[in-house]
């Protein structure tokens, strides 16, 4: 099975995006510490958004260790979340693209998130 990469954007409400940020700044690391399988956990703002807007990219080697951060350490940190966000998370899941090309480690490694 493939990787999987899930890009999530995310909305805070009006005057509390301070608090989004406080919030994945506590959730971050205890997802780096408690799961290993999480190979990419990063947060993107849009400059100058209000209310703040965030996409967050997830990168994993499996559906199972998507599975586990999905009921994992996130589960605690949800209702917080939710009540920070302007309405529901819109995640979407992606897998690589096959394409018929040939390039160096270095050029491949390039293409990967």
């Amino acid at each position: 099975m493939s990787e999987i990469v899930v890009v999530a954007r995310l909305q805070a409400k009006l005057g509390r995006g301070a608090e989004l940020l406080a919030l994945f700044s506590e959730l971050v690391p205890e997802v780096l510490r408690d799961e290993p399988d999480t190979l990419r956990y990063a947060f993107y703002v849009e400059p100058g958004s209000e209310p703040l807007r965030v996409t967050v990219v997830e990168k994993y080697p499996s559906r199972t260790a998507l599975d586990a951060h999905n009921t994992g350490v996130l589960t605690k940190y949800l209702p917080r979340l939710l009540e920070l966000l302007d309405g529901a998370p819109e995640p979407v899941e992606l897998r690589p693209a096959e394409l018929a090309f040939s390039a160096s480690a270095a050029d491949a490694a390039r293409l990967s998130l």
